[in-house]
């Protein structure tokens, strides 16, 4: 004869305390006020009774460590998914919508944004934002009356669990209609330096738990570092394509840019060699500030006939470059004259004296002319040579 617990079967007890098992670490909670009214219906000794009440609430706990233990390998796997993102991408756009991405895989964002933060300034900038699946475009924000600003002043995580009242602020970035209720602002914190605020929001009351609190910290650590990262070289890249002294492109960009179009080969390009006139005479005269002063105003004059389209270049010395698309509307003897007209307009005026930039111009065109970096850049040479040699302040159109 079966052994019972005042008339109740063990077995019956057991099967539910083995099913409740086999649930531990799929479900948030095991232990309902359903499978307690179970147990009190089958067990009607108190003693009895409470010893099943501790071994639930030992279930219980189990449970909520390995779901704990689930999350966070979830959790790790989400941060090196976006580590992984990190290291092979330095376009800033990218790497804003993949973090988002991420972290809408583990919570509600049915509001999100990261908000970058410079210290002294009076504002922050909203370089992402995300509301209701839709990107709003980038804002800057006064500091002020807002969470952002309050996280910032006080680098402290502002958890709000569901909409009230008496809540301090209104929450959202976004446009849409819908409030959120459930509100995470974390600050960024790296270096003892708060560089920004991440925030996710949701609909929901309580939909975030402590630990979506530390994977928003994670995560908008790691795109802010990725940013700054991704903006120094930029940095450093334009840097190294640009000529200190008259901020044009320089050489090594001109070499990039024309084997770059002659590569794609689908359209005319024309290619103008252009060198001052005097500047020895200047420099000599006058002292190489002077004649520095002379070569940014021969580059401000190619500046200004720049478009879309057209782009200027310090080769070297005071050799420049103008390359010129087949989309722009202007001839060549239009584009010298509008130099010309610079030039003749701004002057350099030194001991009541001015001096007018003049230049000399040899122009080529691909692939008429040359169909290599080159051979293009040996006739337009030639062709300036023979402008040198007709005068000053001449142009000439390689044959």
């Amino acid at each position: 004869m079966e052994k019972k617990i005042h008339g109740t079967d063990n077995r019956e007890v057991l099967n539910i305390i083995s099913e409740l098992l086999n649930r531990v670490g799929l479900e948030k909670s095991v232990l309902t006020k359903d499978v307690k009214g179970l147990f009190e219906s089958k067990i009607k000794n108190e003693a009895e009774l409470e010893i099943i009440d501790t071994l639930l609430l030992q279930i219980q706990t189990i449970n909520e460590k390995l779901e704990n233990v689930n999350w966070m390998n979830k959790h790790y796997r989400i941060l090196h998914e976006f580590a992984q993102v990190c290291s092979k991408t330095l376009n800033e756009s990218v790497l804003l919508l993949k973090a988002y991405e991420m972290v809408s895989q583990v919570m509600r964002t049915d509001s999100f944004y990261i908000a970058l933060y410079n210290d002294g300034d009076s504002h922050t900038n909203f370089i992402f934002i995300m509301d209701n699946g839709e990107q709003a475009p980038p804002r800057r924000v006064e500091l002020g009356e807002n969470y952002t600003t309050k996280v910032i002043r006080t680098r402290e995580i502002v958890h709000l669990k569901q909409q009230s009242k008496s809540q301090e602020y209104h929450a959202k970035m976004g446009e849409g209609e819908i409030d959120t209720s459930s509100c995470l602002f974390v600050p960024i914190v790296i270096d003892d330096h708060v560089k920004g605020v991440i925030s996710a929001q949701s609909t929901a009351d309580f939909a975030f738990r402590k630990e979506h609190e530390e994977l928003l910290q994670m995560i908008g650590a790691q795109v802010i570092n990725s940013i700054e990262t991704a903006r120094l070289y930029e940095k450093i890249y334009t840097m190294s394509q640009t000529d200190e002294l008259t901020r044009l492109k320089n050489h090594r960009a001109f070499h990039n840019d024309l084997s770059k179009l002659i590569e794609e080969g689908n359209q005319e390009i024309t290619l103008i060699m252009i060198d001052s006139d005097n500047l020895k005479r200047i420099n000599d005269n006058y002292g190489h500030d002077i004649g520095d002063l002379y070569l940014k105003i021969l580059a401000n004059g190619i500046k200004d006939v720049s478009c879309n389209g057209i782009e200027g270049y310090r080769y070297a010395g005071d050799e420049f470059m103008i390359i010129m698309k087949s989309e722009v509307q202007m001839n060549i003897k239009d584009l010298f004259e509008k130099l010309q007209e610079y030039y003749m307009l701004n002057p350099i005026v030194i001991f009541n004296k001015q001096i007018t930039v003049s230049i000399s111009s040899g122009v080529g065109v691909y692939p008429q002319n040359g169909l290599t970096v080159d051979s293009l850049k040996k006739a337009v040479d030639e062709a300036l040579y023979e402008a040198k040699e007709q005068g000053k302040n001449f142009m000439v159109v390689a044959k």
